[in-house]
C-alpha cells in the first residue's frame, strides 16, 4: 500500500516538474496513472477480503467441531433428535398463538378508537363543451371513468414514478424533467419576410405614403419601400418567440423548487389532463384560451402541459412585458409579443404590422405550434371575467377561413387563486394610473412572492371542441333563424384593438364575437370557487357588519348547496368551520378581523375604503354565478315599490329584467350566444320559485276563472298567454330577495352616480381621465353623505364600463385626438333635462328596504 501511494506521488511530481501536466498528453498520462493506482488498490483489497474470509471459515469450523466433541452422546441418537424437534415445533405453535392474540387485541383497539371513515363525495366534472353548438365534440375525449378521479397536486405529480433507481429517487425533480417527451419547436420568424402577404403590405404602405407626399421621384418611392421593409423586419424581430425545449425543462426544474415556497398546491383534474392528451394526438393545433388573473398564469400552464407530455404553446403577450432579462426569458418560454393598443387613426392604415402578425401566426400554426392567448386582453382588475377582446381570435378565425389550417381545437381554461399574487389593484381602482413593469419592480415582486403564502391554485381545462364544428353551427343557425323579438346585447368593439382596425373582415366579425363570448361564458361557469372567494362573497352580500362563526357556517353550507345544484365545483373541502378559519387566516387582518360583541366572538369584514376593494375582488369570483338572480331580485324590488303589491305580472318582471341586463351588459354575460336571453331569464325565475321559494305562481281562484282563461287562450296566441301569467312574491322571503339584490347594488350605484355626473358635460368636453376623476370625486362625496351604501362602488373599471353603456345608449360621444380620448354629450341630449332622464333610468332600481316593506305591507 505504501509502495502504491509512493509511486503515485512520485509520478505526479515528475509530471509537474517536467511541465507535462499542462499539456493534453500530460493530462492523459495523469489519468492513466490514477486508473492504474485505483486498479492496484482494488487488487490489494480483494486479496485482503479473500484472506479474511478464509481465516473466518477455519475459525468457525474449529469452534463447531469442539462443541460436537463436548456434547453428550445421547443427543446424537434418533429418539433424542425426534424429541428435540417436537419441542421446537410446540414452542413455534405457542408463539404463533400468542402473536395472533396480540394482533386481535390491537385490531379491537384500533376499531374502537378510530372514527368511522366517510366516503368523499365525487366532485362535479366541469367544463364540458356546449351541447347545442358542439355536440360531436362533446361526445368525444371524455369517458365516464375520468369523472370519478380525484384532484392531483401537480407539484407532487410525476409521470415516471416507476422508472429509475436510487438516483431518480434522490434527484426526483431532475429525473422528472429529463424523461419528459421531447418536442421540436421550429422557428419561423425568418420566413415572415419571404411571404407574399408581407411583400404586398410593404408595397401598399409605400404607395400610400408616396401619394401623401409631394414627391414624384422614383427614388423616393424605392426609399419608402426599403423603409417599410426594414420596419417589417424589426417588427418580426421584436415579435418573434424563441421557444426552447431546454429552457422549458430548466424552468420546470426551477419551478419545482420555487412554487412550494409560496403555493401549497396547484390542483388539476387528471380527467381533464387526459382529455388534453387525447386531443394532442389528433395533430390539430390546440388553442388555449385561459382567463387572465396573474402573470403566473401562462408560466404555470406551460409547466402543467410540459410535465404531462403535451406540446407547450406559443403565448401571445403584451409588448409591455418586453423588459430586460424577463422579456428574453418569456420569449424563450414561448411568448411572442404583440401590441396592446393600435393607434385608432393610423391603425387602419398600418398594413405592415397587420401583415406581419397574420403571417407569423399562420406560419406558427402551419408548423404545428399550439397557441395560447387571453381573450380578456389584460388581467382582470375586479375579479370578474372581462368582456372579450376579439383581435387575436380574429386572426385564428381568418387562418381557418382561408384554408391555412384544416381545423383547430379550442380549449377554454379557468384559473383561480386563493390569494391574488400580482397585487390587489387598489390604487388603480381609486384612480391612480397603471405603473409600467420594470426590471426592478419584477425583482421586488418575485422576492415578495417567495416570502409569502398564497395558498392553493386551481386550474380547470374545459373540454376541447372543434372550431370547424362551432363555425358551421353558427353559420347554420344564422341561415335558418327566423325573425324574433329576442333581445340581443351587442357591444361596440374598441377602436384601438386589432379587431377594431379591420384585421378581420366584416362578414366574420359577428362570428368572432359569438365565439369569444361563448368561450368567456364557458370559462366563467367552470371556474372553481376558492375558500377566500366564498367567505368574501358571504360577507359582502349578507354580513357586512359581521357574523358569528355559526352563522357563517350556515351561509357557507347554503352556498355550497347552490353551487352543487348547478354542477359547479369548489376549491376546498373539509369541515366548514375549518374552511372559514383557514380563509380568515389567509385573507389576513387587513380584510377580516375578529372582535367581541356581547360576549360573543364576531368575525367582521373591513368593508370600507380602500380595503373593501380587495375584498370585493375575491367576492367577484362568485358574483357571476348569481348575477341573473340578482337582476331578478332588483326587478322584484322595483316592481313591488312601484306597483305597491306583492303580485307581479310576468310581462312587467321580464321588461325590468331585460332593462337591467342591458345596464350590466359590459359586466356580465348572462347567457351563451346560442341561447335566448328571455328563455334564460324564465329558467332563472323557475329556479327561484322551486329552490328558493321567492315566486309563488298565482293559483286559480275558481272554476269560472279557469274556464274563462281556457276560452281566451283559443283566441290569443301562446306568447300572449304566457305574458299574462302572474307571480306572487312570498313576503317571508324578502330577506332572501334583499341579499340577492345586494350582490349587484354596488355596480348599480356606480352606474347611477356616473350618469348623474354627466351633467358636467353639458356644453363642455372633458378628457377621459378628467371625467373619471370627476365621477370619483362625486362618488366619494355621496359616500360621505351616506347616499351610497357600498364603498366598493368607488371603482375605476366600473366607471369605464358605465361610460361604455352611456355611449351605447347614444348619450355620450367619444373622439380621439393624438391618442387622447375626449368625451362630450351627443347633440340631441346636450342639456341637463335629457341627462336626468338617463340618470333616472338607472337610479330607479336603487330601491331600499324601507320602501319595499312599506309597500308590500
Amino acid at each position: 500500500m505504501y509502495f502504491t501511494l509512493g509511486g503515485l506521488l512520485c509520478s505526479i511530481l515528475i509530471l509537474v516538474r517536467t511541465g507535462c501536466l499542462n499539456t493534453v498528453y500530460g493530462s492523459i498520462q495523469l489519468c492513466l496513472v490514477l486508473q492504474f493506482t485505483y486498479f492496484l488498490f482494488l487488487v490489494r483489497g480483494l486479496k485482503k477480503m479473500v484472506d479474511f474470509l478464509t481465516n473466518r471459515s477455519f475459525q468457525t469450523y474449529n469452534t463447531y467441531s469442539s462443541r460436537l466433541n463436548c456434547q453428550d452422546e445421547t443427543l446424537s441418537s434418533l429418539t433424542a433428535l425426534k424429541k428435540y424437534s417436537q419441542e421446537c415445533k410446540y414452542r413455534r405453535i405457542l408463539s404463533r398463538e400468542a402473536d395472533a392474540s396480540i394482533r386481535d387485541r390491537q385490531l379491537l383497539h384500533i376499531k374502537e378508537s378510530v372514527p368511522e371513515v366517510h366516503v368523499t363525495e365525487r366532485r362535479p366534472f366541469m367544463g364540458l363543451c356546449c351541447q347545442n353548438c358542439t355536440l360531436v365534440s362533446r361526445e368525444s375525449l371524455v369517458k365516464k371513468t375520468t369523472q370519478n378521479v380525484a384532484l392531483i397536486n401537480i407539484l407532487d405529480y410525476q409521470t415516471s414514478t416507476s422508472q429509475g433507481g436510487l438516483l431518480s429517487t434522490i434527484f426526483s425533480h431532475l429525473h422528472q424533467v429529463s424523461v419528459l417527451k421531447r418536442y421540436l419547436y421550429p422557428q419561423v420568424a425568418h420566413l415572415v419576410l419571404k411571404d407574399d402577404r408581407v411583400k404586398t403590405a410593404v408595397e401598399k404602405s409605400a404607395v400610400q405614403q408616396f401619394k401623401d407626399s409631394d414627391s414624384n421621384e422614383d427614388e423616393d418611392y424605392q426609399e419608402l419601400v426599403q423603409k417599410n421593409f426594414a420596419r417589417a423586419k424589426k417588427l418580426t424581430f421584436d415579435m418573434r418567440s424563441t421557444l426552447s425545449d431546454f429552457l422549458l425543462r430548466f424552468t420546470s426544474w426551477i419551478l419545482y423548487k420555487l412554487l412550494p415556497c409560496f403555493l401549497t398546491s396547484v390542483a388539476v383534474h387528471p380527467g381533464q389532463v387526459k382529455m388534453l392528451s387525447e386531443a394532442s394526438k389528433t395533430n390539430l393545433p390546440l388553442i388555449f384560451l385561459p382567463l387572465h388573473r396573474s402573470h403566473l398564469d401562462y408560466i404555470l400552464l406551460s409547466f402543467i402541459l410540459l410535465n404531462n407530455n403535451i406540446r407547450s404553446p406559443l403565448v401571445a403577450a403584451g409588448d409591455n412585458l418586453r423588459i430586460p432579462f424577463f422579456g428574453s426569458l418569456l420569449r424563450g418560454l414561448g411568448a411572442f409579443f404583440i401590441k396592446r393598443r393600435i393607434d385608432p387613426v393610423m391603425g387602419r392604415k398600418d398594413y405592415v404590422y397587420k401583415a406581419v402578425l397574420h403571417t407569423y401566426m399562420n406560419l406558427c400554426l402551419r408548423a404545428g405550434h399550439n397557441i395560447e392567448f387571453f381573450l380578456e386582453g389584460g388581467r382582470t382588475r375586479t375579479g370578474k371575467p372581462c368582456m372579450p377582446k376579439y383581435g387575436v381570435l380574429s386572426v385564428i378565425v381568418e387562418t381557418f377561413m382561408d384554408g391555412t389550417i384544416e381545423d383547430a381545437l379550442l380549449v377554454p381554461v379557468s384559473i383561480n387563486y386563493e390569494r391574488l399574487i400580482d397585487g390587489n389593484f387598489i390604487k388603480e381602482q381609486l384612480g391612480q394610473p397603471k405603473k409600467l413593469e420594470t426590471f426592478g419592480d419584477a425583482l421586488k415582486g418575485i422576492w415578495h412572492v417567495l416570502n409569502s403564502n398564497y395558498g392553493m391554485m386551481r386550474v380547470d381545462f374545459n373540454q376541447p371542441f372543434s372550431l370547424r364544428e362551432l363555425i358551421d353551427t353558427f353559420n347554420l343557425n344564422t341561415k335558418t333563424s327566423k325573425p324574433n323579438n329576442n333581445r340581443v346585447l351587442r357591444s361596440n368593439p374598441s377602436t384601438n384593438s386589432l379587431y377594431g382596425t379591420d384585421v378581420v373582415s366584416d362578414e366574420h366579425k359577428s362570428l368572432v364575437e359569438n365565439i369569444s363570448k361563448h368561450v368567456i361564458y364557458d370559462c366563467t361557469q367552470s371556474t372553481s370557487i376558492m375558500s377566500t372567494n366564498a367567505l368574501a362573497f358571504i360577507f359582502l352580500s349578507k354580513f357586512r357588519n359581521g357574523a358569528s362563526l355559526e352563522m357563517l357556517v350556515a351561509a357557507l353550507e347554503e352556498l355550497k348547496k347552490d353551487l352543487k345544484s348547478s354542477n359547479r365545483d369548489v376549491g376546498f373541502s373539509g369541515d366548514s368551520v375549518d374552511v372559514i378559519n383557514y380563509a380568515v387566516h389567509l385573507l389576513g387582518p387587513g380584510l377580516v378581523k375578529k372582535e367581541k360583541q356581547n360576549n360573543e366572538d364576531i368575525i367582521k369584514p373591513i368593508a370600507i375604503l380602500p380595503n373593501v376593494i380587495e375584498l370585493s375582488y375575491y367576492s367577484n369570483s362568485v358574483v357571476p354565478y348569481y348575477a341573473l338572480e340578482s337582476v331578478l331580485a332588483l326587478a322584484v324590488t322595483h316592481c313591488i315599490s312601484t306597483k305597491q303589491g306583492s303580485i307581479i305580472s310576468q310581462n312587467n318582471l321580464m321588461e325590468n329584467a331585460l332593462e337591467l341586463c342591458s345596464i350590466f351588459q359590459y359586466e356580465f354575460l348572462f347567457c351563451k350566444p346560442c341561447q335566448s336571453l328571455e328563455q334564460t331569464i324564465m329558467a332563472c325565475i323557475d329556479d327561484l320559485s322551486v329552490n328558493k321559494g321567492i315566486f309563488v305562481t298565482e293559483q286559480e281562484s275558481n272554476d269560472f276563472v279557469m274556464r274563462s282563461r281556457k276560452i281566451a287562450a283559443q283566441f290569443d296566441d301562446e306568447e300572449d298567454e304566457v305574458l299574462q301569467k302572474q307571480y306572487q312574491v312570498d313576503l317571508e322571503k324578502l330577506d332572501t330577495v334583499k341579499h340577492l339584490a345586494n350582490i349587484l347594488m354596488p355596480l348599480l350605484e356606480t352606474y347611477s352616480i356616473t350618469g348623474k355626473t354627466l351633467d358636467k358635460l353639458v356644453q363642455k368636453e372633458l378628457l377621459e381621465n378628467e371625467l373619471i376623476e370627476e365621477v370619483l370625486e362625486d362618488m366619494k362625496f355621496e359616500l360621505g353623505q351616506g347616499n351610497i351604501k357600498y364603498d366598493e362602488a368607488v371603482s375605476v373599471d366600473s366607471i369605464k364600463n358605465a361610460l361604455k353603456l352611456y355611449q351605447n345608449w347614444e348619450v355620450l360621444e367619444c373622439r380621439q385626438e393624438f391618442r387622447l380620448r375626449l368625451y362630450c354629450l351627443k347633440e340631441a341630449v346636450d342639456n341637463s333635462e335629457s341627462v336626468k332622464i338617463f340618470y333616472h333610468k338607472v337610479n330607479k332600481y336603487r330601491t331600499y328596504d324601507s320602501s319595499i316593506k312599506q309597500n308590500s305591507s
